[in-house]
């Protein structure tokens, strides 16, 4: 039997994380070190919680790479409860010191990233979350951080400045999950400027059709806003969307 092909790195999604990341401090550093303390629209979170995050986030998808190039498990992290305190500890950081943590441990995942070839990009590893995936889906996921989170500074940046592909890759991850935990409520999104929908199907219940842009449809099934989104049908209320993660 022939040998299985080498994986790829997924370059284009290596490049949304290099532009997200780049965006991401590009947007921090336009406060002053004031602002971070001023709260976010994410529940009980100041900016330099979000900023504490992001940098702790890298190091944990870190230890996910270390875990697919060398085989050895480590777990991004040990539990929750560690987690949060990593998270409650970083945002009472003095802000030059944040800045500089958010630089210096996304430039370590790119680093690592850098060192993964071949079938590393294969190995299974396990999120947060409890799910198995290849090693390729680091990359996807800390996208989806720094773009994501980029918004939840609350400066004015917005789903609208992704790239489109970007945006309809979030609504594929996001009905997947959905569809996949039978999570409710079942949904057929529509967007108005795409020549395609998204579904959640769940079986005996009727989908709600939901219209807009697809940068609105995609800031509202993460819970930001519902913003040029509305029903197909105008008697419809909108539904209530659930976790997206």
């Amino acid at each position: 039997m022939p040998a299985e092909p080498e994986a790829a790195a997924p370059t284009g999604e290596l490049e949304w994380l290099r532009e997200g990341t780049d965006r991401f401090v590009a947007h921090l550093d336009a406060f002053a070190d004031a602002d971070l303390a001023a709260p976010t629209a994410l529940p009980g979170w100041s900016r330099a919680h979000l900023v504490a995050h992001v940098g702790h986030n890298a190091r944990a998808l870190g230890r996910l790479v270390h875990w697919a190039r060398t085989g050895e498990r480590t777990p991004m992290y040990a539990s929750a409860s560690v987690r949060d305190a990593e998270i409650a500890e970083g945002a009472e950081r003095p802000a030059p010191e944040l800045r500089a943590f958010v630089r210096e441990s996304a430039g370590e995942l790119w680093s690592a990233l850098g060192g993964l070839s071949g079938d590393h990009w294969r190995a299974e590893v396990v999120t947060a979350q409890g799910r198995t995936v290849p090693a390729a889906q680091i990359v996807w996921m800390r996208c989806r951080e720094v773009w994501v989170h980029t918004v939840d500074l609350g400066d004015g940046a917005t789903f609208a400045d992704f790239p489109a592909g970007l945006v309809d890759r979030l609504l594929t991850d996001v009905t997947a999950a959905w569809t996949q935990r039978e999570q409710e409520p079942a949904l057929i999104l529509a967007p108005e400027d795409r020549l395609r929908t998204w579904t959640v199907e769940l079986a005996g219940r009727s989908a709600a059709v939901v219209t807009g842009p697809a940068a609105g449809l995609c800031a509202w099934i993460t819970g930001r806003g519902a913003h040029g989104v509305r029903t197909a049908d105008p008697g419809t209320p909108l539904p209530v969307p659930g976790r997206w993660l």
